[in-house]
């Protein structure tokens, strides 16, 4: 191959700075996939080691997430008003704080609190990592570099559970093998350091720093002009009035979040009914007070979010359960089976970055989730018996295993499809409180799963294979529906039309972040 047709490769279109950037990114999502894989593996030992069921004991994997929503809003705003690099390290601090405590954690509360604060961590992760990485690689590239960063996600899970697998192992019959689960925290720190001194020299993304050239630009042009307010201050520095009401519903929102998933075999169906409906009323009137007449753009990605957690949320944090308990498959098998369902997932991330810098981003999404359909039913059909009798069954139950993760793990894109939606003044607030606020649905996702199976398909003789089954059906189904449809814009078209962008419409990225800052400037002017 000569010197001309290499230069063609797209790799070589990524200079130094970008990869660096990439790598950066990397590893705050291995840290989170490292992090979320480890508490599925670990339900039954902290179970066991607080004496609590199994379904109490589910609610650490909901905790992370109950506190995901705020902390996707306050490190979004950190990254919008202070740059993307400020919200990857302050987040990160976040995350490492709460493993420690997880660590020590004497009474199940602490962990469960625990857990709430590095969900806050974890949600600045999640949404400023891919920001910045999306904003630093070439416009047609963005893909790739989302997917990449995301594969990060489901390394860490793989790798999390040959660690589980390891520790096991080496504490078997010692006096650690009551709390083996703590050493996994200890462990889940030290990738935070690796972190920490990468983020320490990475520079801050392109589109930020010619976003802010532009609005010193139109500033010496206007003297009137004000660059647009970071979510938070829009929430909580606006007066003091609207400061009280929404402080208030912040602490309201919380504290029914932590009823509804820790007193959820208490409260009847109605009063859950009503503690969501206040919740996601307050998640709505904060789309409204932040993206303004552009709500329904919000409400379609918050209903399209929350329908793609409630697909990916079951399988990603019961399956080991369903090794396990239904398949009655040993802890090591338990762990290679787990790593399989990650692998397929990393190879999944990688695939659709390629598919969707060529077809563009919302069609390899609803793509990949109808080829997810064609794949899933051989997975529970597939018994414990079939693969005793024949090892076979084991093989085919592997190859449907991964080629179903691979395909699902094209939802990747998550936030580059949102981010599509925002411009660069605002983006990082707006992907990271509408990615963590439609993660509600993942926090739902292992108790719902768990109660539907023990209240409506064990009665009917159905286990827990056949519950995931039809949840995972029925929600993908929906979720191809409004990816298809365009449902934010469609929604967007509905009730104030004049306010929808070409870039709502299109499916590939045609922004330009110059153009950006001038037309929030005229539009500020007419207001």
């Amino acid at each position: 191959m000569d010197n001309a047709s290499a230069n063609n490769h797209w790799y070589n279109e990524i200079n130094h700075d970008q990869w660096k950037s990439f790598f950066a990114a990397v590893v705050g999502y291995f840290l989170d996939g490292f992090d979320f894989n480890m508490v599925n593996l670990l339900l039954v030992p902290i179970s066991k080691s607080f004496g609590i069921p199994l379904i109490l004991a589910s609610t650490l994997i909901s905790a992370a997430y109950l506190s995901r929503w705020f902390g996707g809003m306050f490190f979004g705003a950190i990254g919008d008003r202070f740059g993307r690099k400020a919200s990857m390290v302050t987040s990160i601090l976040f995350y490492a704080g709460g493993t420690f405590v997880c660590a020590f954690a004497p009474a199940f509360w602490v962990l469960f609190a625990a857990r709430l604060f590095i969900g806050l961590g974890m949600a600045g992760e999640y949404s400023s990592s891919t920001t910045y990485v999306m904003e630093t690689w070439p416009k047609n590239m963005r893909n790739k570099a989302v997917g990449f960063v995301v594969a990060g996600f489901s390394l860490g899970g793989a790798v999390t559970a040959q660690v589980y697998k390891l520790i096991s192992y080496l504490v078997r019959d010692t006096s650690w093998a009551s709390n083996d689960w703590r050493i996994f925290f200890f462990i889940g720190l030290i990738p935070v350091i690796f972190a920490l001194w990468m983020r320490h020299s990475i520079s801050e993304s392109s589109d930020y720093v010619e976003m802010k050239k532009a609005q010193e630009k139109v500033a010496k042009e206007d003297p009137n002009y004000q660059p647009p307010r970071d979510m938070f201050s829009v929430l909580y520095r606006t007066n003091a009035t609207r400061t009280i009401i929404n402080f208030i519903c912040t602490v309201l929102t919380i504290a029914l979040l932590v009823g509804v998933f820790l007193m959820s075999s208490k409260l009847s169906v109605w009063q859950s009914v009503i503690a969501w409906i206040l919740i996601f009323a307050t998640i709505m009137s904060f789309v409204y007070q932040f993206m303004g007449k552009r709500w329904p753009i919000g409400l379609g990605i918050l209903i399209i979010i929350v329908g793609a957690n409630l697909v990916n949320g079951p399988m990603q944090s019961l399956m080991p359960t369903y090794y396990a308990n239904s398949l009655h498959f040993s802890t090591g098998m338990v762990a290679n089976l787990t790593s399989v369902f990650w692998i397929g997932q990393v190879i999944g991330c990688i695939v659709v970055g390629f598919v969707g810098d060529r077809f563009g981003t919302r069609r390899a999404y609803w793509v990949g989730d109808l080829c997810s359909l064609i794949v899933v039913a051989p997975i529970f059909m597939i018994t414990r018996q079939m693969m005793d009798a024949n090892k076979m069954w084991l093989v085919v139950f592997i190859i449907f295993l991964m080629l179903y993760e691979m395909f699902i793990a094209f939802c990747a894109l998550i936030p580059k499809f949102i981010g599509a939606y925002f411009t660069t003044a605002n983006r990082n607030a707006g992907v990271g409180f509408l990615v963590n606020a439609g993660g509600l649905g993942q926090a739902l996702a292992p108790v719902l799963t768990l109660t539907l199976a023990g209240k409506v398909f064990q009665p009917m003789g159905l286990g827990l294979g056949w519950t995931l089954f039809w949840i995972l059906v029925i929600m993908t189904a929906f979720v191809i529906i409004c990816l298809w449809i365009n449902l934010p814009a469609r929604l967007q078209k509905l009730v104030h039309p004049e306010l929808l962008r070409k870039q709502d419409w299109s499916d590939k990225d045609i922004s330009n972040v110059e153009d950006e800052v001038k037309m929030q400037a005229q539009n500020q002017d007419q207001k």
